[in-house]
């Protein structure tokens, strides 16, 4: 029997493109961007952010739409991870497309030299934009049985600073596979970091299991039941797979004070590896993206910090690109 597909679930040909042929006729220019981008900012119309009139907007210069209501000002790319940006958005979109479809992902190198961008750091700094929305706040937490611990990861060593990093990581446990992976970049080796991390990911009821924990009472006090386990079934297969990931797509040369943007996209292709529908990654990659608060550039590269929401990552001090 055929699974049952929700009325609204995007289709490809209709809602994204189903292949790059069809990328390129769907996409010839910024008026198709841009109208495309309306589409998934407001699926059932426009609506003014300003006093909710739903009534299609005037259309002024510079993209710009008007409220027929109350006169507010907006534009399709205001508020969102594109804000501001001085890259076309058929490049932007183009990116989308191969940090989507390819099933390891690209590094920046790979992409600057792909779309013919002005410079290594504009194609790092949209790749870095992109993992933001790979990830979304509120999202739900893992539940049944989840084997917690942590895992080292190597990179390229900041100045002054350790090759590696220490990242939490949870995976939930479905028998004969995994099922989702959170993860997140420990800043600190104190006692409760992990706890934490895990307070943040994991659903209150479920059974935590571990080989080995400083504290297990921790655990219980946030309502998990807890299992001291002599060996995990699915974890190590997943640290094996972000190294892999991490050698294979950017050569090892990540920095590991920028570790969490990479976690953030190792979880996005770990989770939706069962995907039959490539673009449908793409248009998930979008969607996101319009609801996403913009990035400026020094908070990419500089010491701001992301607050972790349910299930998301934590961002780290700044440190120079890696690749």
């Amino acid at each position: 029997m055929d699974p049952v597909v929700p009325p609204d679930w995007p289709v490809a040909g209709r809602d994204y493109p189903a292949d790059w042929a069809q990328f390129q006729a769907w996409f010839p220019d910024e008026a198709a961007c841009l109208r495309y981008l309306e589409r998934l900012s407001w699926p059932h119309g426009f609506l003014c952010p300003a006093c909710g009139d739903d009534r299609p907007p005037w259309r002024g210069s510079r993209q710009r739409l008007v409220c027929r209501g109350c006169g507010h000002q907006t534009t399709v790319t205001a508020g969102t991870l594109f804000q501001g940006t001085r890259t076309p958005l058929r490049q932007w979109f183009a990116a989308a497309w191969m940090v989507a479809t390819a099933e390891q992902g690209v590094s920046a190198r790979q992409l600057a030299k792909a779309l013919n961008l002005g410079s290594y750091e504009t194609a790092w700094t949209m790749l870095h934009r992109f993992r933001r929305a790979m990830v979304r706040s509120g999202r739900p937490r893992l539940e049944g049985r989840v084997e917690l611990g942590t895992v080292r990861a190597l990179g390229r060593p900041d100045p002054g600073g350790p090759a590696t990093a220490t990242a939490a990581i949870a995976v939930e446990d479905r028998g004969a596979s995994a099922g989702r992976v959170r993860m997140q970049r420990l800043p600190t080796a104190a006692r409760g970091a992990l706890v934490a991390f895990a307070g943040r990911v994991i659903e209150p009821g479920t059974l935590v299991r571990a080989v080995r924990l400083e504290a297990w009472w921790p655990l219980a006090e946030l309502g998990f039941m807890t299992e001291r386990a002599p060996r995990l079934h699915h974890l190590p297969a997943v640290e094996e797979a972000l190294a892999a990931w991490l050698r294979g797509t950017h050569h090892g040369a990540t920095s590991p004070a920028q570790l969490d943007w990479y976690l953030d996209e190792f979880t996005f292709r770990f989770n939706r590896r069962g995907s039959t529908h490539r673009g449908l990654l793409f248009y998930r990659l979008l969607e996101e993206s319009v609801v996403t608060p913009p990035l400026p550039y020094s908070e990419v590269v500089g010491a701001a910090t992301r607050q972790p929401a349910p299930g998301a990552t934590q961002a780290a001090p700044g440190a120079l690109p890696g690749r």
